[in-house]
């Protein structure tokens, strides 16, 4: 497939070079039958052109960053995206506005959603998105990417949220990488440490 990229912050040419030469050589080589290419394009132009927009974001709010995402996916920009587009959100849940996201569905601005996060976890019963009139156009999963045995119960800090939890704490206790917090891999929210 073609993959259009957005980010107000970064471009990373490098990583996008690599993969348009791998396209290029799988096309070369005859693994794909389609010359398929990878570039960046401003926002209005990914939504206006996606068949698909997967949303990899971490959530800003006003004031936190020059690009915020609180609601990012909003009336405006939903109503940006074809009517056969379908939003994939496995981000954060307040990126959409689920009152927006549920009207573009009604109202068939967009072809469909699927969520596994949402703006109020667990989604309440009473939430837009579970609205019978979408049911068909509106996939909801639980947080579900991380559920996976290995993944939640691994002691190997490479596999699993335990280990990564005992590691980052092992880290801090015992003052390793020179006791410096922001070399510490495991170690979350490092700036609940500044002094």
């Amino acid at each position: 497939m073609n993959i259009l990229c957005y980010d107000p912050a970064y471009q990373n040419h490098n990583y996008v070079q690599a993969i348009q030469e791998t396209n290029d050589l799988r096309h070369a080589r005859g693994i794909s039958h389609q010359k398929t290419w990878i570039k960046y394009v401003d926002l209005d132009q990914a939504l206006a052109s996606a068949d698909y927009v997967s949303v990899h974001v971490p959530l800003l709010r006003e004031g936190e960053s020059p690009t915020p995402t609180f609601h990012l996916f909003n009336e405006q920009t939903l109503g940006k995206m074809k009517p056969t587009a379908y939003l994939v959100n496995t981000s954060r849940g307040p990126v959409i506005d689920e009152a927006a996201l549920a009207k573009a569905l009604r109202e068939r601005w967009i072809a469909g959603a699927a969520l596994d996060v949402y703006e109020k976890e667990p989604l309440p019963a009473d939430s837009p998105l579970r609205d019978s009139a979408i049911e068909d156009r509106c996939r909801l999963y639980p947080h579900f990417a991380s559920a996976a045995k290995i993944t939640r119960l691994s002691i190997d800090p490479e596999k699993g949220m335990a280990g990564r939890c005992v590691q980052g704490l092992t880290d801090v206790l015992e003052g390793n990488y020179g006791g410096d917090i922001t070399q510490m891999p495991y170690v979350v929210n490092k700036e609940a440490f500044r002094g």
